[in-house]
């Protein structure tokens, strides 16, 4: 359909900026029947979160879903998340309440705080309180929906570009992902704001434009407003071609996962949490940086940048045997000890404090140190029960000439000859967790009980959890 209509929005007081009228093509392929065939693609859902702006897009998406309410197979509801970033901001919450109420789709709004800290973004950490108080809501089986568009994919893809990223970024944003402990869909991704505003005004909608969009300080901005048009004017279909190439990225990266998966059957040990030297070198560079970055995906740590996966591969994999080289980014590190690769949150500083553990009050280290607690049991190495004393146990840190007997040992020791014999990691050895009854070192957490403290066969006992601890061995 094409046609040709003229424009107004709706004054301030709305929350809705007033443009001049103004004469131009309308290019209508978006409807709401062809946005129930993407819907009808995506996994059974619990309720359909709708992630509510206000704006041009996610009125479309909601109006369209609203539309088809019938046909849905999900209840329908939409989430308002206000950032209190502009003096407009409140009313354009009652401008979504307003909407919603006329579209017959409940809606939830929640307000966050955005304070940046000196050197971090503005448009970041916003975005951080969003996407916090998205999983806050998305419940079991539910799907959050956004309305990213096609337009939006070729900012994203060349803004990916333009910062030199791999396959990751420049498969830019997918249309499902798993989003805890739900899924978040973009079913918008395949029609252009074009058409979307087409639409948008033949149903004669209205819609808040938010001022931030026009400011060209934000890389985003700059490119929609100063950069796209120019390749659009050269290229018309730059955004069909640049979501085709972000597709192309996502189905090589879904190749490059399985080949990892592979990989990591034969260098993996320690379920999956450490990687063999000698294999990761047998792969070559290519496929053991491609392990290196989805083994590091699994343990749940960022992602090193590309001069820092250079350094793995040259630094601490052919490192000499008796050094322990470490690479360090924000939010990971990895190490290297007798033959193997370690990735982990950065090594915590210990505090000098002592922590006094008793039972059902367990001691939360943080910082990625984890958690110690008791457990009753007649079960395995435990202390005795009957030396347990009532004000809890001790837990310190290494000071230095500790001696003690495990249990099953003949001899007392250095506690630092015994962490050597056991293989404890160099960097694990000021940080594990001692547990005393009075002066007397009692048990090292993760380890072993000491002789004299240690529950017989028939004997009441607790067990000392130390449980997400880093490697220890």
């Amino acid at each position: 359909m094409k046609c040709w209509k003229r424009v107004t929005s709706a004054s301030p007081h709305s929350g809705v900026s007033r443009s001049e009228p103004r004469l131009y093509p309308l290019l209508v392929s978006f409807d709401p029947e062809k946005l129930n065939i993407v819907m009808r693609g995506l996994p059974a859902a619990r309720c359909y979160w709708v992630g509510y702006s206000g704006g041009l897009d996610s009125t479309v998406l909601l109006t369209a879903l609203a539309q088809q309410q019938a046909s849905l197979r999900a209840r329908l509801q939409a989430l308002h998340v206000n950032h209190h970033l502009n003096p407009d901001a409140d009313n354009w919450e009652q401008h979504c309440k307003r909407m919603c109420a006329a579209l017959h789709v409940p809606i939830e709004c929640r307000s966050v705080t955005v304070k940046p800290e000196k050197g971090q973004s503005l448009e970041a950490i916003a975005r951080e309180q969003r996407y916090r108080t998205f999983r806050s809501l998305v419940g079991t089986d539910d799907i959050l929906l956004l309305a990213h568009h096609m337009d939006d994919q070729m900012e994203t893809f060349l803004l990916q570009a333009l910062r030199g990223a791999g396959l990751r970024g420049l498969a830019a944003m997918p249309m499902i992902a798993p989003f805890e402990p739900g899924h978040l869909a973009r079913p918008l991704l395949r029609f252009t704001r074009d058409e979307l505003q087409a639409w948008a005004e033949t149903q004669r909608l209205t819609w808040l434009d938010d001022p931030s969009n026009t400011d060209s300080r934000f890389d985003r901005n700059f490119l929609r407003r100063q950069v796209i048009p120019v390749i659009k004017q050269r290229w018309p279909s730059a955004a069909a071609t640049m979501a085709r190439s972000a597709g192309h990225s996502s189905e090589t990266l879904e190749l490059l996962a399985a080949v990892a998966e592979e990989d990591l059957k034969f260098c993996a040990e320690d379920q999956g949490r450490v990687l063999r030297v000698a294999a990761l070198q047998a792969l070559g560079t290519a496929r053991a940086k491609n392990l290196l970055r989805h083994w590091l995906e699994k343990l749940q740590l960022s992602l090193p940048p590309t001069h820092k996966l250079e350094q793995i591969i040259s630094e601490v994999l052919p490192a000499r045997a008796g050094r322990n080289p470490c690479v360090s980014w924000e939010g990971a590190e990895v190490r290297r000890y007798r033959g193997h690769v370690y990735g982990q949150l950065p090594a915590p500083v210990v505090e000098s404090s002592e922590f006094i553990l008793k039972q059902g009050a367990p001691v939360v280290f943080g910082a990625g140190m984890g958690t110690l607690r008791l457990a009753p049991t007649w079960e395995g190495e435990r202390l005795r029960t009957a030396h347990y004393p009532v004000e809890g146990l001790r837990v310190r840190f290494r000071s230095g000439g500790e001696v003690c007997k495990p249990a099953g040992h003949a001899h007392h020791r250095p506690l630092k000859k015994w962490l050597q014999e056991l293989s404890v990691v160099p960097w694990m050895r000021e940080r594990l967790p001692l547990l005393y009854i009075g002066d007397q070192l009692a048990a090292v957490a993760g380890l072993f009980v000491c002789a004299p403290y240690a529950a017989g066969k028939d004997e009441p006992g607790l067990r000392i959890e130390w449980v997400e601890h880093p490697a220890l061995h």
